[in-house]
């Protein structure tokens, strides 16, 4: 069984499975959800065995009715240790980022009734959406509908991260309806300003490479940029006409809605496809060379503007 992080970190499902696999790329993610996990054994009696190695004739302690977890933080994909498990009485979760022998053990952990799967990575929109609401009605707050959106959009997508953000916001108050409150408890003023590049595609190239240059300090910002990027041409390639954008364009960014018009006219299908096609393009270059991010990025963003306006 696969479940996504979010899901069991906001809901009450049972995560008591015989074998559990803890795994991804965000570490941070991966150490919260295994916490988390342990947590649910030990106020079910259970006992949990740090050594980092299995037992099968270990019987826990005085008040773990011989129920025992293991806690494995490395583990041999070997076909005989997988089938000692598999045999065992006891239980294991394995909680690594991904590795060759993680991906060895996934395999047969999919395949198995009594096993659950987590992958840790990076929140998509609709898990920033889970991960929202469930904070929202924990702590009986009332959001806008813009504030909502903003947030989704604007705020980071690693969990630990949300999560810091969203309980700096908390202290707001309980009513949260401007926008710009927002953006003055929680630092997200470059983001921001990230996530509008897009909207300066139409200026001079000059001023392009300054708006960028001052905008993307770092690998995620450009992520950031294309994130946004995705986001804008999603909303236009999804529309049947510019009423129909215009009403799933974000309200927050009223002040953009003329330049967002002009952009739609200059684009068609076939536009688009070329410009996903380099965004594809650009995240394997920067995946190989994290250090040109800022190189590829800025050409990125100037043959964009030329496919836009050709």
């Amino acid at each position: 069984m696969k479940l996504k992080p979010e899901n069991i970190l906001t809901t009450d499902q049972n995560v008591l499975f015989k074998k559990i696999l803890i795994t991804g790329s965000d570490h941070s993610l991966i150490s919260h959800v295994t916490e988390f996990i342990v947590n649910k054994y030990k106020k079910n009696n259970f006992f949990i065995d740090l050594s980092g190695e299995t037992n099968n004739g270990s019987v826990g302690d005085l008040f773990s009715d011989k129920k025992v977890l293991f806690l494995l933080k490395d583990f041999s994909s070997k076909k005989e240790t997988l089938k000692e498990i598999n045999n065992s009485e006891h239980f294991y979760l394995i909680s690594a980022p991904n590795n060759t022998k993680i991906n060895l053990i996934k395999k047969d952990f999919q395949k198995s009734k009594d096993a659950l799967c987590v992958d840790c990575y990076a929140l998509n929109r609709a898990g920033k959406e889970t991960v929202l609401r469930y904070f929202i009605q924990k702590k009986n707050l009332k959001v806008s509908n813009d504030v909502f959106w903003y947030i989704v959009e604007n705020f980071e997508n690693e969990y630990v991260l949300l999560n810091k953000q969203l309980e700096i916001l908390s202290f707001l108050n309980t009513e949260i309806s401007s926008v710009r409150d927002v953006e003055k408890a929680v630092s997200v003023e470059n983001k921001i300003e990230v996530s509008k590049i897009f909207f300066y595609i139409l200026k001079n190239n000059k001023y392009l490479i300054n708006v960028f240059s001052k905008n993307i300090y770092s690998q995620s910002d450009f992520y950031f940029f294309l994130n946004s990027l995705k986001l804008y041409l999603g909303i236009i390639s999804s529309s049947v006409n510019k009423e129909d954008a215009l009403s799933k364009f974000p309200k927050y960014l009223f002040n953009e809605k003329d330049v967002f018009i002009k952009i739609y006219n200059y684009l068609d299908k076939k536009k688009i496809l070329k410009i996903y096609k380099n965004i594809l393009r650009v995240e394997g270059l920067i995946r190989k060379n994290s250090g040109l991010y800022h190189v590829v990025g800025l050409r990125f963003l100037i043959n964009t503007k030329k496919i836009i306006i050709s």
